[in-house]
């Protein structure tokens, strides 16, 4: 039986020593660099979670960056990566984050009991899987979650013109097919999750001649031209 992400994850192997460098070239029009977006999504998490004590699944860490902004952010968390690339949890592990554990899965079936994580984030994975596999990975995302566990999965949004163009000229993008949200949101329900939140985010570019347009960014949070969007659902 394949797994979701075969040449993906092949892909993953070749490009993990170089994922940043790769994705700072990709990326050089928006003005900010890969590791501002990788702490971005932490910012936001950060908006409805809190440092308590919680299980915390980084689902697709690939080199492990959010993980680190993760544990920087949630001393307290209890953090567990996984990839289908051996490469990527390589670098992840190389990084030697106090008490997590970076761990190569096969796609199908995390290697974990039912009802363990509190927390599941997702980060770019959605895209990378392969179309009929997307929903078999939600559900296994909702096997692990314990009650009341939630789930942030983080995609770039197909609507904005600058995204499709970094997505089309990206070299670990090439053949993925964009997801919109109420695709996303239709898959976490038919999944078995409750979709609670929908917002956008990366209307303008970082240059400094935008500042003052970003702060206008949370009153359009609801419209769907951001960059990049983030589900938030529960396992209710």
């Amino acid at each position: 039986m394949k797994h979701p992400l075969p040449a993906d994850k092949q892909d993953f192997d070749a490009f993990a020593r170089h994922y940043r460098e790769l994705h700072d070239a990709n990326i050089r029009l928006s003005g900010a660099r890969s590791a501002y977006f990788a702490r971005l999504k932490i910012q936001i998490l950060a908006q409805y979670e809190s440092d308590e004590g919680q299980y915390v699944l980084d689902l697709g860490c690939g080199d492990g960056l959010c993980t680190a902004y993760m544990q920087q952010s949630f001393p307290s968390w209890q953090l567990t990566g996984v990839d289908v690339s051996a490469e990527s949890i390589a670098v992840a592990q190389e990084r030697r984050l106090p008490g997590v554990p970076f761990i190569r899965y096969d796609g199908r079936q995390l290697p974990f009991d039912s009802a363990g994580f509190d927390v599941i984030f997702m980060a770019g994975v959605l895209h990378h899987v392969r179309h009929d596999k997307r929903l078999a990975v939600l559900q296994e995302a909702r096997r692990v979650a314990r009650p009341q566990g939630r789930i942030y999965v983080f995609e770039h949004n197909p609507f904005n013109p600058l995204t499709r163009y970094f997505v089309r000229t990206c070299v670990f993008d090439r053949g993925v097919k964009l997801l919109a949200a109420s695709e996303a949101g239709q898959l976490l329900r038919d999944a078995g999750w409750k979709v609670e939140t929908c917002r956008y985010y990366i209307f303008f570019p970082l240059y400094r001649i935008f500042q003052p347009l970003r702060k206008a960014e949370r009153w359009l949070a609801r419209i769907p031209l951001g960059g990049q969007y983030m589900i938030r659902a529960c396992a209710c």
